[in-house]
């Protein structure tokens, strides 16, 4: 005679034994891109190019507007990116605010949403990173930005 509470119980056991595994993989690609994140967010405080080149695919792809280069879009490459980051960071660079939020993770791709408040200029960026070989890197930028506003 089978006890249903003993069935249960292993049912519940083996189900929940499984879980961890994924969780565990979700939860540790999860702070990867944290950290690569974390690490970008140091790149715009320190304007240190080394770290752009860390965590920004060298055959990454930057596209997006910005009315202070003109109309259209500004298309870069993460090379190209990189080397705008020259070692003195901004002026204003106290006063800006960056934060960051991830989106969505899906095996190798993930996605990342950056909000910019600076002075005179707000943006957006949505970011994709790809996992190779075990590395988390972005491989795509893609922003939008505009002047805020002002209050009379």
């Amino acid at each position: 005679m089978k006890n249903p509470l003993r069935s249960a119980v292993l049912t519940a056991a083996f189900a929940c034994a499984a879980l961890p595994f994924s969780a565990m993989a979700q939860s540790s690609d999860h702070q990867a891109v944290d950290l690569v994140m974390q690490k970008f967010m140091r790149a715009y405080q320190t304007a240190d190019a080394a770290l752009v080149s860390e965590v920004f695919r060298k055959d990454g792809i930057m596209l997006g507007y910005n009315a202070a280069r003109g109309s259209g879009l500004v298309p870069r490459t993460g090379e190209e990116f990189a080397t705008g980051f020259t070692g003195t960071p901004a002026e204003d660079e106290a006063q800006r605010k960056r934060s960051y939020r991830i989106v969505d993770i899906a095996e190798n791709l993930a996605a990342v949403r950056v909000e910019l408040d600076y002075p005179g200029w707000d943006g957006e960026d949505y970011l994709v990173l790809l996992k190779a070989d075990g590395k988390w890197m972005i491989a795509n930028k893609t922003w939008t930005g505009h002047s805020p506003a002002r209050t009379p």
